[in-house]
C-alpha cells in the first residue's frame, strides 16, 4: 500500500451542502478499494493564481490517503469527469507504509480534534501566559555592491551582441 496526497480545487460557488456530497463520494472510493483517508482537510476558499473556467477563487480541499495505483486512477478519473473540481494534483508520499503505524495516525488525529483544550495547552506549554505584541523585525539595507551583477535592478541595460562586458571593455 501507498501513501498519497490530493489537493484539488472545487468551485467557489458551491454551498456547504452542495460540495458534501463530492467529498463522500470521494472518500467512498477509498473505503471500496480496501484504502484508509488518512486526513481530509478543507483550506476553505482562497485566492487562484490564475484564473480557471472564469474562476479568480477556489475552495481548495486536501486529501491524504493510503491505496494503490487503480485507486488514484479512479479519483483522478472521477475528478476529471466532474464540473465541480477545477482542477487537481496527486503526489505519491510513500512507496511502502505501515498500515498499524497510518492506523495509529488516524486514531492521534481523531483523539486530538476532540479534544481541543489539550491541543491548546500542548501548544502554550513553556510559554509565558500574557498577551505579548508581536516584535517586528527591522532588516538591515542593502548596499548596492552586495547585490549580484545578473540581477534585474542591476542589469538594466542590454548586452552588446557579442557577450557581456568585462572588465570595464567597451
Amino acid at each position: 500500500m501507498r501513501r498519497y496526497e490530493t489537493v484539488f480545487i472545487v468551485n467557489p460557488e458551491l454551498s456547504e451542502e452542495q460540495r458534501q456530497p463530492l467529498f463522500d463520494k470521494l472518500k467512498g472510493f477509498v473505503s471500496e478499494d480496501q484504502g484508509m483517508v488518512v486526513k481530509f482537510d478543507e483550506w476553505g476558499h482562497k485566492r487562484l493564481a490564475y484564473e480557471i473556467e472564469k474562476h479568480t477563487r477556489g475552495y481548495y480541499v486536501l486529501m491524504e490517503f493510503c491505496g494503490d495505483g487503480a485507486l488514484v486512477k479512479e479519483i483522478e478519473r472521477n475528478m476529471r469527469l466532474d464540473d465541480r473540481v477545477l482542477k487537481y494534483m496527486t503526489v505519491l508520499k510513500e512507496k511502502a507504509v505501515d498500515v498499524e503505524a497510518v492506523k495509529a495516525e488516524i486514531e492521534a488525529a481523531k483523539e486530538q480534534e476532540s479534544k481541543p483544550e489539550l491541543a491548546e495547552q500542548a501548544v502554550g506549554e513553556g510559554e509565558d501566559k500574557t498577551d505579548s505584541e508581536p516584535t517586528e523585525t527591522v532588516e538591515a539595507p542593502v548596499s548596492e555592491t552586495e547585490v549580484p551583477d545578473n540581477t534585474p535592478e542591476t542589469n538594466d541595460q542590454e548586452e552588446p551582441k557579442n557577450g557581456p562586458r568585462k572588465n570595464g571593455a567597451k
